[in-house]
């Protein structure tokens, strides 16, 4: 009986070590079961799709604005402006004598990047070729009207063929005029050449001023002498006019002309404006490259029509 009560109990024994072994051998598999079930979820979060990121717009590069430079005052940093050119005074230059001068001069002289006027003389050489040159080139084209000068007829002071002379006749002074005008193409006006015994007396520039008006021509007295009466006649008529205020190169140095220039720069600002008289001269010509260029933005430059208008 007691060899039967150990054999019982020890298959009892084993039976509980069996049972604990089964349970513990399901625990360690639900706790590997789930770990495996842990990482067959990791790979199918990772495959859920994602939205492409945004690509940045590239930028664009910024100006770097320029530091502005230290300035002595504040006066000296505001722009300087240029006044308007409609509000600068106006600066007419008529330019006579061409005619006799070679052409290459004149080429020379009317290349000049200005308005201005030149007073073409009839009956020479290089008369025709010389308003076609000036006209070519932009320049306004006048009549150079010949006419008698005190102490007309000795030297120097010979004012050319069919001048316009005192002792003439009426008929014969306004066919010399007429006549004079059809020498000159491209013609809108017309100046003295010479004159101080015709410009003086008023029949006789009544005579040439009305044959003027008839071709609806400008005038201007190119005041030769003090005494001319050249304007007021032209005023009386209703004939556009206007006078010479200074001759440019009486003297032909250069620093004289340059006097001759600023003194005609201060009358245009002083009145509004100025008409000045050169001639066609090489010293003239090398001055007015000169000074065309320094005087612009100073003046309105415009032709003597221009001014009369």
């Amino acid at each position: 009986m007691a060899r039967a009560k150990g054999k019982r109990t020890s298959t009892l024994a084993l039976v509980g070590w069996a049972v604990l072994m089964l349970a513990l051998g399901l625990g360690a598999g639900l706790m590997l079961g789930q770990q495996g079930c842990g990482k067959r979820e990791a790979p199918e979060k990772r495959e859920t799709p994602r939205p492409e990121p945004k690509k940045p717009e590239p930028r664009k590069p910024e100006k770097k604005q320029p530091e502005p430079m230290a300035k002595p005052n504040a006066e000296a940093a505001k722009p300087q402006r240029q006044p308007p050119e409609h509000s600068l005074p106006r600066f007419a230059l008529v330019i006579d004598d061409l005619g006799y001068a070679q052409p290459e001069l004149v080429t020379r002289l009317c290349s000049l990047p200005v308005p201005f006027s030149v007073a073409v003389l009839p009956y020479q050489e290089h008369t025709r070729e010389s308003a076609e040159i000036a006209h070519r080139l932009g320049k306004e084209v006048m009549l150079h009207l010949p006419m008698e000068p005190i102490g007309y007829p000795g030297p120097g002071h010979d004012p050319g063929p069919n001048a316009i002379l005192f002792n003439l006749p009426e008929p014969e002074i306004r066919r010399r005029v007429r006549m004079a005008l059809d020498e000159i193409p491209h013609r809108v006006g017309v100046n003295n050449h010479m004159g101080s015994r015709i410009t003086p007396d008023r029949t006789r520039m009544g005579w040439v001023l009305q044959e003027i008006k008839v071709r609806k021509y400008f005038f201007v007295d190119s005041r030769t002498e003090k005494d001319s009466v050249a304007y007021d006649v032209a005023e009386q008529l209703g004939v556009p006019a206007v006078q010479r205020r200074v001759f440019l190169d009486d003297d032909k140095a250069f620093p004289e002309m340059e006097k001759q220039w600023e003194r005609a720069l201060k009358l245009a600002e002083k009145e509004g404006f100025v008409l000045i008289i050169g001639h066609i001269y090489p010293e003239t010509v090398e001055a007015l490259e000169k000074l065309v260029p320094r005087t612009k933005g100073q003046v309105r430059f415009l032709t003597a029509g221009q001014l009369v208008k």
